[in-house]
């Protein structure tokens, strides 16, 4: 090899200034696309479990129509809201509304007023907690995309139209009253890191 060739031979290789400049711009780049994503792969999970809880709420409105009351009234927190993050309460919810023994789908039940066993929604196994993912979430709780289980559904029990709600532009104590015979919200949670959101907003 003659000097001309040795110095072209030198001059294809990279500097060690310019493979640590390359680097550098790639982790300045990872640095500003990986929050980006997490926060696309955040929305992406708050948009499917508000589906998910659309769909609820159209299986309520149909047990309503097929009944013409809605069920779970011996199980509400004060005058209108279902907390599903209590593990009876989300049994009662599954078994009502898909007429299945949440611990045998196999058996149909009545579930809580269901007398005809019509199967208003049909829940998946990822829609509901076996308990062991988090210390904190009971087996047999419905859970959203995040693990959460702290969803909660209200009621318009006195039918004039309006359901009082947590206030999504407010601190987390407001409250706002909205046109609507049911919604749904799900609470903050600190223990699987689940942000609150609301079907309302």
């Amino acid at each position: 090899m003659n000097s001309t060739q040795a110095a072209s031979a030198r001059k294809r290789a990279f500097t060690l200034i310019e493979l640590l400049t390359v680097i550098a711009i790639i982790g300045i780049l990872a640095g500003i696309l990986i929050p980006t994503i997490g926060q696309v792969q955040k929305k992406a999970s708050i948009a499917t479990s508000k589906a998910k809880l659309s769909q609820y709420l159209t299986a309520l409105q149909s047990f309503k129509g097929e009944y013409g009351y809605y069920p779970f009234s011996s199980i509400l927190n004060g005058d209108h809201e279902l907390d599903l993050s209590s593990t009876q309460s989300s049994k009662s919810f599954v078994e009502t509304l898909s007429a299945r023994l949440i611990d045998n789908p196999s058996r149909s039940t009545a579930g809580d007023g269901n007398r005809r066993r019509i199967q208003f929604y049909n829940f998946t196994e990822g829609e509901i907690s076996d308990g062991l993912d988090y210390e904190s979430i009971k087996a047999n709780t419905i859970v959203d995309s995040f693990g959460n289980n702290d969803i909660r559904i209200v009621f318009d029990h006195d039918n004039d139209g309006v359901v009082r709600v947590p206030d999504p532009d407010g601190s987390i104590t407001d409250t706002k009253e909205i046109r609507a015979s049911v919604t749904a919200y799900v609470k903050e949670n600190d223990v699987v890191g689940a942000p609150r959101y609301y079907i309302y907003e």
